[in-house]
């Protein structure tokens, strides 16, 4: 499917250098034909790659709650037991986190990553000298990304550790089998779990408005190099069209990578929780 992204690219240009200035009406009707039988084909496939990987999340989901209910029935002594908030942190949010990542591990690395590459290289093709302006630009995320995600993934522990407090005490609460001076601890849990989310949203947000501003930064140095270049006569408008084009078409992928690592800490922290509550 990856490959698939360079057609409409070369179809972009073909259409301005070629339809267009030379007036071909049939080879527009062509062109166009071929753009339209590319866009349904691929929506096609992008279908069957959600519902793979909607089956793949469901199915993880179902294997780990079958298994953290076989690790309660087969554990005999009660004491060493998870608390009733912990299980049901464990079988709802924290398994559908897992599971939801499940579904992604293969599609977005090698859909995204092949995507990215292969747009990548046909635009060094077409004119190595934008291209390489416009892809370095995005290389400041490779540091600052990895740096910020570690922590975040300390928060995102620590958050998860004080939701399964909270739905242990909220369980008590219902019971009746604490009194009102231990509702106290409630209150601290809630408002640490509103400050540590918003360290995470911070740190969230901040990487995704870096990822904006590199986005518009390609598009500027292409408009603005591609556009000396035409003007001096040394490359052709449909170029810099399918450079603009192109590197939309890189954006997003891009993002999807980044977005993937991020999840990766995140899931491999909610893992591990859930392993060592079922070691």
């Amino acid at each position: 499917m990856a490959p698939l992204s360079l057609v409409p690219l070369e179809l972009q240009r073909q259409i301005v250098d070629h339809a267009l200035v030379e007036r071909k009406l049939d080879l527009l009707a062509m062109l166009g034909g071929a753009y339209l039988a590319i866009i349904v084909l691929q929506g096609g496939l992008k279908f069957l790659l959600n519902m793979l990987k909607g089956t793949a999340t469901e199915t993880i989901a179902r294997d780990l709650r079958r298994k953290i209910m076989g690790g309660l029935v087969r554990e005999k002594k009660p004491d060493a037991r998870p608390n009733a908030g912990t299980i049901v942190s464990m079988l709802a949010a924290e398994t559908e986190n897992v599971s939801g990542f499940a579904g992604d591990a293969l599609a977005v690395p090698l859909l995204s990553a092949g995507t990215v590459f292969y747009v990548a290289g046909y635009l060094l093709w077409v004119e190595p000298a934008i291209a390489v302006l416009a892809v370095v630009v995005y290389f400041p995320q490779v540091v600052i990304v990895p740096a910020t995600q570690r922590t975040i993934n300390r928060l995102a522990r620590l958050r998860i550790q004080l939701v399964r407090n909270l739905s242990h005490l909220a369980t008590r609460l219902f019971r009746r089998s604490i009194d009102h001076r231990e509702r106290i601890p409630g209150r601290f849990l809630i408002n640490r779990m509103y400050q540590v989310r918003i360290w995470i949203y911070f740190r969230k947000y901040l990487l995704a408005g870096l990822g904006n501003f590199l986005d518009n930064m390609g598009t500027l140095i292409v408009l603005m190099v591609g556009g000396y270049l035409v003007i001096q006569g040394k490359t052709q408008v449909g170029t810099l069209v399918v450079f603009i084009s192109g590197l939309s078409k890189i954006a997003d992928p891009w993002d999807q990578i980044i977005n993937f690592y991020r999840e990766v800490s995140n899931t491999a922290v909610m893992f591990d929780m859930i392993a060592q509550r079922l070691k």
